[in-house]
């Protein structure tokens, strides 16, 4: 397993420095590179998804369906638009919408084994809103027909962000090396939703505000750290060795 493991995070971060290399050399208009970002893209969501599942001896169906909306999204983003009617980018923002709800659906239902509050979280919880507030205002002005669209993603980009901190739990009874798995997992799934908002948002500031210089270089980095981090986070607090101590 660990060497199979080790394979698979290193062809994943192979195949990721491949199809970032194709996006800065693309965005140096070497359009000779744009192969690149064909042929590693479809791969990327799917070696994430063989991670998962050889990790996990019960599979969250949720968190497959996230990543599948990932894979879909990926997909109709790299259908060119030559007219600019936006067909292929609503139907990918639908999928990256999806795969965002069902991120949610996944952790509200591992959340639902605890039913804990603890009013602290509301400080982790509190910098989506306050993210949200600052950036929607900029992302819909002048976007006409996608402003509804746009603001139904926002929402839901900073509730998914919101609903990896209803992973936390007491963890009074845990030994300390559990513990710290645990606490590791949180961390990297909050951090992963934050990686994974911020790539959103450089997405969309690119397609709705204004083009910046290596867009697609720091949107797909962001996006790409987010989703493993999210993954990889959710698999060290539903391992087995923490399912069994609770």
């Amino acid at each position: 397993m660990l060497t199979a493991n080790i394979v698979l995070i290193s062809f994943f971060c192979l195949v990721s420095i491949i199809h970032l290399l194709g996006e800065f050399l693309v965005e140096k208009k070497k359009d000779s590179a744009a192969f690149l970002r064909y042929v590693t893209k479809p791969l990327l969501m799917p070696l994430l998804i063989l991670f998962y599942t050889i990790n996990n001896s019960t599979i969250n169906w949720w968190i497959i369906g996230a990543l599948v909306g990932g894979f879909l999204g990926d997909l109709f983003l790299m259908i060119p638009d030559p007219k600019k009617k936006q067909k292929w980018l609503r139907i990918g923002l639908f999928s990256f919408l999806f795969g965002h709800i069902f991120y949610i659906v996944a952790f509200a239902l591992y959340a639902q084994k605890f039913p804990y509050f603890r009013w602290w979280v509301i400080f982790l919880a509190l910098p989506f809103v306050i993210a949200a507030v600052i950036i929607y205002p900029k992302m819909t002005k002048n976007i006409g027909k996608m402003k509804i669209p746009v603001t139904v993603y926002i929402i839901v980009i900073c509730v998914m962000g919101i609903s990896t901190t209803f992973l936390l739990i007491p963890l009074d009874s845990f030994p300390i090396s559990m513990k710290m798995i645990y606490l590791s997992g949180i961390i990297l799934v909050y951090l992963g939703a934050w990686f994974f908002a911020v790539s959103d948002t450089l997405n969309g500031i690119g397609k709705f505000v204004k083009q910046f210089k290596n867009e697609r270089l720091f949107t797909m980095s962001t996006y790409l750290l987010g989703q493993f981090l999210l993954i990889f986070g959710y698999l060290l607090i539903t391992s087995d060795i923490i399912l069994t101590s609770l």
